[in-house]
């Protein structure tokens, strides 16, 4: 066996015991191998944890189970493994720490290419989701993948504007890539992992679970080059991830909205605690990356 596959083997054992983000874990790992850890689990396992505990044979079986489903493991030092989510840590030191592995369908290249997250209100309007196909079919058209995690609302129409744009969208799960959820998006997220790349942290067959939807995140802000928010309210989890953004670098942007509007309020939140630069349309968020010429006041 060789080095790569033994970690690999042991990353999926550990996977099993621990979740999303473990910084004591990460701070072991700082230290050791994945495979020396996995050979003394008593050391870093908590007694609750200990019945999740996986072995590096039950660990191949579920490689092997998820090779053939079409699913590709990557770990850090692998060639698709996207150097920027080091970004995490970086950015806070008492963050949650970057992903243990991550499992793929689709085109793993997308995930270290550039790319912009679109997130927002779950329970959208019709205006939200308007400038949002707008922006997302505007990004794609300018080669960027557009980055989002699948769900109802603002999420599934970026999905849906830049697969009919003709362009790249990357779809990172709270559960496992071969888990559809939410399970009304289906369809749309097969179509994801034929025509761009379906992403998760998790296990396959995972369920989401509210800690996993937070961690995922961290890893949405990551990826991106730059964030925008185009609807979403002041407890939206969209708001999160413009936070981790603009802690990461990250250019953010929020589109607004009528003051009237309780799907706005937490894009103006953004704008009014400097997180975010107000964004009215696709060129707007091109200026955010440096691309593009700034649009003339005709007035």
């Amino acid at each position: 066996m060789n080095v790569r596959h033994e970690d690999l083997l042991a990353r999926i054992a550990i996977s099993r015991a621990v979740e999303p983000g473990d910084r004591r874990l990460a701070a072991l790992l700082a230290e050791t191998s994945a495979a020396e850890l996995i050979e003394r689990p008593e050391t870093w396992l908590f007694e609750n944890e200990l019945h999740r505990y996986m072995t590096a044979s039950s660990a191949s079986r579920v490689l092997d189970q998820a090779l053939a489903a079409g699913i590709t493991p990557i770990i850090p030092g692998d060639t698709a493994w996207p150097a920027q989510l080091a970004d995490i840590e970086s950015a806070d030191p008492l963050a949650p720490s970057q992903p243990l592995m991550l499992w793929a369908r689709g085109d793993v290249s997308l995930l270290s290419a550039q790319s912009v997250a679109i997130t927002g209100a779950r329970a959208s309007t019709a205006y939200g989701e308007r400038i949002t196909t707008e922006i997302a079919a505007e990004l794609a058209g300018q080669e960027f993948a557009v980055l989002a995690g699948a769900s109802y609302g603002v999420d599934g129409a970026a999905h849906r504007a830049a697969l009919t744009a003709g362009g790249k969208t990357v779809a990172v799960l709270a559960s496992g890539v071969d888990r559809a959820y939410p399970a009304g998006h289906r369809e749309l997220i097969e179509r994801i992992a034929v025509d761009g790349c379906v992403v998760s942290e998790t296990l396959p067959g995972t369920a989401p679970t509210r800690w996993r939807f937070i961690m995922r995140g961290r890893i949405i802000a990551a990826l991106a080059s730059a964030v925008v928010i185009p609807e979403a309210g002041v407890r939206s989890g969209a708001l999160s991830v413009a936070q981790l953004a603009h802690g990461m670098a990250r250019p953010v942007g929020a589109v607004p909205g009528p003051v009237t509007s309780a799907a706005s309020a937490g894009c103006h939140m953004l704008v009014q605690q400097g997180t975010a630069r107000l964004v009215a349309d696709g060129a707007d968020v091109l200026g955010l990356l440096g691309r593009g010429a700034k649009k003339q006041d005709t007035a």
